[in-house]
């Protein structure tokens, strides 16, 4: 199946009269894999965001401490066949024993064919992104602080309160109130599950131009909102990767 191009969704208005003022790359986000990734079409691009969840939970059962999951050793294997020049990664909440590597262990030892990002910040040809996995023991308050703000792109698992997270909850009874955040939609069964401690630190601080994320396998889709292009890039359900392009300002760097 083919991917979701948005291609240029972000492109300055005055790109065509000034296309040497910016530099183009192509980025391509997926999230939740679950060792199908070879299920998978990625198309090409410059940048290759994975979001978390590559592996599922029962892959590290019976397991010592230092034993690695086969899943885990195919993800690398499968991150090194594919073409783009720069692999980024965080881990999800299916990835389980990632709370006890460090990050250079992560780096050296197991994930070796990306760059994986623990609440970290990297540029990438004048492209700032930050990765903040799945928080295994801190609370979400705690690791939303952590973020830097006016960053470029930001890498989470989970996404924001009321921002394509809502989710089939058949543990709570079905709601029959109109949902004020969704044009009065009643939801059923159906409930928001973001953050919403992401969602206030995302407006008031962080404003990332792009925020990917996943978890949410029913909500896997892309919205432009506070100045913020949101992709919920779960591809369990939907085997389609999202591309974009990113637009460099030469002339801010």
């Amino acid at each position: 199946m083919a991917s979701t191009e948005l291609f240029d969704i972000l492109k300055p208005a005055d790109y065509d009269e000034n296309p040497e003022r910016y530099k183009k790359l192509s980025i391509v986000v997926v999230s939740d894999t679950h060792n199908n990734d070879d299920r998978l079409s990625i198309p090409n691009g410059d940048i290759f965001l994975h979001c978390g969840d590559f592996t599922n939970r029962h892959d590290w059962q019976n397991l010592s401490t230092d034993e690695i999951p086969q899943s885990i050793i195919d993800f690398n294997q499968w991150l090194e066949n594919l073409p783009h020049r720069y692999k980024l990664a965080i881990c999800g909440n299916h990835d389980i024993n990632f709370s006890t590597y460090s990050s250079n262990d992560i780096q050296t030892k197991i994930l070796t064919n990306c760059k994986y990002l623990k609440n970290e910040l990297i540029e990438i040809e004048g492209i700032s992104i930050y990765g903040c996995p799945w928080s295994f023991s801190e609370p979400n308050e705690t690791k939303c602080s952590l973020i830097p703000s006016k960053i470029d792109i930001l890498m989470t698992h989970i996404p924001p309160q009321f921002i394509l997270d809502l989710t089939y909850q058949p543990n709570i009874s079905p709601s029959i109130e109109p949902c004020s955040k969704c044009n009065n939609t009643v939801h059923g069964s159906y409930g928001h599950n973001g953050s919403k401690s992401l969602l206030k630190k995302i407006r008031k601080n962080i404003q990332p131009k792009i925020h990917c994320f996943g978890h949410i396998h029913e909500a896997s889709g892309y919205k432009y909102e506070f100045n913020t292009l949101f992709i919920n890039a779960a591809v369990e359900l939907t085997n389609q990767p999202i591309k974009f392009n990113f637009y460099v300002d030469l002339h801010k760097h």
